[in-house]
C-alpha cells in the first residue's frame, strides 16, 4: 500500500533521517519501532506532509503509485482527509477543551466526509454503543472525560470514517496497562473487521508482539530491520534488534 524508500530529512541542514526504508502491506498491521528520538514520528510527519518549514526532505512514499513527497499541499489535505486517519500520542490534545465533544466528533467524522448531522447522529449512534460509550459524551466536555474515553472517541472516528490508512502514533503511552490492552484490542478489531491498513508507532514490543503482522525497527533515524513480526523476534538479525528483544525479559 505505502512504499517508503531512501527517505532522508534534514532540519537546519542537520540529518534527522537517513535512507530510510520499510513498507506498509495493504490490510495489515505494521509496526514502526524504536526508541524515543529515533525518528519514528518525523518519519510519519513526511508521509503526511507536515514536516515543519525548515525541514528538507528526499526520497520516495509512494501510496498507490503516487510519491506523495511531490504532491502539492492541497492534494496532500486532501489525502489526510479522506484516505489517511491519525490518532496521536495524547488524544487530550487532539479536541479542543472549550468545545463539547459532538461538535468535534463530527469535524472529525461525519464532516470530515461530508455527511449530514442527522446521517452523523444515527452512525455514531451505533459506533458509540459499540465502543462502550454513551451518546450523552457528545454534551460533555474532553476534560470531562478520561484519556482511555478520549481514545476511544478517536477510534470511534475512525470506524465512522473508514480510511484506507490507520495511523496510530504511541497511542498507549499515556494510559494504564487496563486501557492500553482495551485500545489495542479496537485497533486489531478494526483491521480484522474493516480491512483497515495500520501503522502503529510505539516503542513498546509487547505492544508489537500481541497487534502488529509486520514491523520496522528504528535507531538514530535509520531502519536497521524489517521482517514479520514472528521472524523478528525468532531471529533478530541487527544488534539493536537483539538488545531491544532482550530488554522485555
Amino acid at each position: 500500500m505505502i512504499s517508503v524508500s531512501d527517505l532522508s530529512i534534514q532540519i537546519n541542514d542537520q540529518p534527522i533521517i537517513d535512507r530510510v526504508e520499510f513498507t506498509i502491506p495493504r490490510g495489515k498491521i505494521t509496526s514502526l519501532i524504536g526508541e524515543s528520538g529515533s525518528g519514528k514520528s518525523m518519519t510519519v510527519s513526511a508521509m503526511l506532509g507536515l514536516l515543519p518549514a525548515n525541514a528538507k526532505v528526499s526520497g520516495n512514499v509512494l501510496y498507490d503509485g503516487r510519491n506523495l513527497l511531490s504532491e502539492p499541499a492541497q492534494v496532500m489535505e486532501r489525502i489526510r482527509k479522506k484516505d489517511i486517519f491519525t490518532i496521536f500520542q495524547d488524544a487530550a490534545n487532539s479536541f479542543n477543551p472549550s468545545v463539547k465533544m459532538g461538535n468535534q466528533l463530527y469535524a472529525f467524522s461525519g464532516g470530515r466526509v461530508g455527511d449530514s448531522k442527522d446521517v452523523y447522529v444515527t452512525k455514531m449512534h451505533v459506533i458509540l454503543e459499540s465502543l462502550g460509550l454513551s451518546l450523552d459524551i457528545v454534551e460533555q466536555y474532553p476534560f470531562e472525560l478520561s484519556g482511555g474515553m478520549l481514545q476511544r472517541c478517536m477510534i470511534a472516528c475512525a470506524f465512522y470514517v473508514e480510511p484506507a490508512l490507520l495511523i496510530a502514533d504511541e497511542p498507549t503511552s499515556a494510559l494504564d496497562m487496563v486501557l492500553q490492552k482495551e485500545f489495542i484490542e479496537l485497533v486489531t478489531n478494526l483491521n480484522e473487521e474493516r480491512g483497515t491498513t495500520i501503522l502503529l508507532i510505539t516503542h513498546d514490543l509487547d505492544i508489537v508482539a500481541e497487534a502488529a503482522h509486520a514491523m520496522a525497527v528504528m535507531q538514530r533515524g535509520q531502519v536497521v530491520e524489517t521482517g514479520t513480526v514472528e521472524a523478528v523476534f525468532a531471529q533478530p538479525v541487527h544488534a539493536y534488534t537483539k538488545r531491544l528483544l532482550a530488554s522485555r525479559f
